[in-house]
């Protein structure tokens, strides 16, 4: 062997022991810390916490604990492995955990019923079935994916690595909601860190701590997310992408102050929100539409849950309003599909009102506003079309919408072997007319087949007005 042989053999070896002494140093040191919990066996002595120990919890206990808490704590996160795959019992035992979570949770299986005439309850033997025939943990993902495709809602799916990070980064900013803090540990526990390759996210203590968990479904626009344009002569017209996260703000600032210190030009403005999926219910309610409106906007909705360790959670949040529904007369409120309440336990009366932000002069466009609408509209921007037609802001116009934007956002639970993500709604809910949003998504005022012949029937109301 000559030199150069012998010195690379040599490097490798010295590189394959540091890497071995460094993995058993790591080791020790979990170890020792896992030595040094406190009393009740959760924090470690240096104020730490395992995000894994949040499996130790009953949701009671969990709530408990956290009272006690007067900061976030920082986390002990192991670095990410590859993870085992799993045996057949575990992939069925992580289906029984899902189907549990929705059969307890999920709130629209009377909808499922009466729009794709499915029982997807009854069809539990058949799932377990496709699942125990999967040989590997990837047959597996595509399995459950399969399966969720058939509660037929886009809020109920299996997560991927870019939704789970964004989601862990979000909640960071808020560990003052009891749920919201819960899913930022349960997210970063070591199996779902290892089944996205994820090294995990500590709480950003610097953040403002008033954010909302229907803000947490995200929107992929990575710039113009808000377009201001002329549509026709005396017609302005703003393009809303996404219903934005705050970090879009400033840019799109800009845009509204453009339309708003030139908006004595137009008689009329449409706003475009065709092909808009979501993103966050705070971008309209506490800056978008506050920028439009010259006076108050009010719409009152109707929202019903099951009872479950879930809805605990939420519940546990002091800002919800939310009374156990045996003890609520809702005889006189009109409502379709009523033996679906049959199902459920909480009521929460949803009055939503929506100020103008007056820190501008120039807020606020006095003149006819209309929203054009299709079926691609859905969950953050379907909850802003469906204000602003019960509140009278605008005139709907287009194709009826996609539905399910009247909820308190998603829940993000953790299968407990594989360390899939998934999320789904737990909220049935009644817009002002009384019709379940997911069934029934906002209808437009006037049918348009095109953006061209919106256009058009906006001139037309224009030259009727005249």
């Amino acid at each position: 062997m000559n030199k150069k042989l012998r010195i690379g053999f040599l490097l490798i070896i010295l590189l394959f022991l540091t890497s071995c002494v460094e993995r058993r140093f790591e080791s020790m040191k979990m170890k020792k810390a896992m030595r040094e919990y406190d009393k009740e066996g959760l924090v470690l002595s240096d104020g730490s916490f395992y995000p894994d120990k949040i499996t130790d919890f009953s949701v009671d206990d969990y709530l408990k604990w956290y009272k006690g808490l007067s900061h976030p704590l920082k986390l002990q996160l192991p670095k990410v492995q590859r993870p085992k795959e799993l045996t057949k019992e575990q992939r069925v035992e992580d289906f029984n955990y899902f189907f549990d979570q929705i059969k307890n949770n999920y709130p629209f299986f009377g909808v499922l019923k009466r729009k794709h005439k499915m029982d997807f309850l009854n069809n539990y033997d058949k799932y377990k079935g496709m699942v125990e025939a999967c040989k590997n943990d990837e047959e597996f993902r595509k399995t459950m994916e399969e399966v969720m495709l058939d509660l037929k809602n886009n809020h109920t799916r299996i997560a991927d690595r870019d939704y789970v990070l964004k989601t862990m980064k979000y909640f960071s900013k808020n560990w003052k909601s009891p749920s919201i803090y819960y899913e930022f540990l349960n997210l970063n526990r070591q199996v779902v860190r290892n089944r996205y390759g994820i090294d995990g996210v500590q709480s950003d203590t610097e953040a403002k701590l008033d954010l909302d968990r229907r803000s947490a479904i995200f929107d992929n626009i990575s710039d113009n997310n808000l377009e201001f344009d002329e549509a026709a002569d005396g017609i302005a017209l703003l393009k809303v992408k996404s219903m934005a996260s705050s970090d879009k703000y400033s840019q799109d600032l800009k845009v509204l102050k453009e339309f708003l210190q030139n908006k004595h030009l137009y008689k009329a403005l449409a706003i475009d929100i065709r092909g808009n999926t979501g993103g966050n219910m705070e971008y309209w309610q506490n800056f978008l539409l506050p920028k439009l409106i010259t006076g108050p906007k009010t719409v009152t909705n109707n929202l019903f849950f099951k009872e479950s360790d879930e809805s605990k959670l939420i519940f546990a949040d002091n800002s919800l309003n939310v009374e156990r529904l045996s003890n609520v007369d809702i005889s006189a409120i009109k409502l379709d599909h009523t033996d679906d309440l049959k199902r459920f336990d909480f009521y929460m009366k949803e009055v939503l009102t929506i100020n103008p932000d007056t820190s501008d002069k120039d807020y606020g466009y006095p003149g006819s506003m209309y929203l054009l609408v299709d079926g691609e509209v859905f969950s953050a921007a379907e909850g802003f079309a469906n204000f602003v037609k019960y509140s009278n802001t605008a005139t709907l116009i287009g194709q009826n919408t996609g539905g399910d934007g009247i909820t308190l956002g998603v829940i993000n639970s953790v299968m407990p072997n594989s360390g899939l993500v998934f999320t789904y709604t737990n909220t049935l809910g009644y817009d002002p007319a009384g019709k379940i949003n997911e069934e029934n998504p906002t209808a437009p005022d006037i049918l348009s087949k095109s953006y061209r012949d919106s256009i058009t029937t906006i001139q037309q109301l224009m030259g009727a007005k005249n």
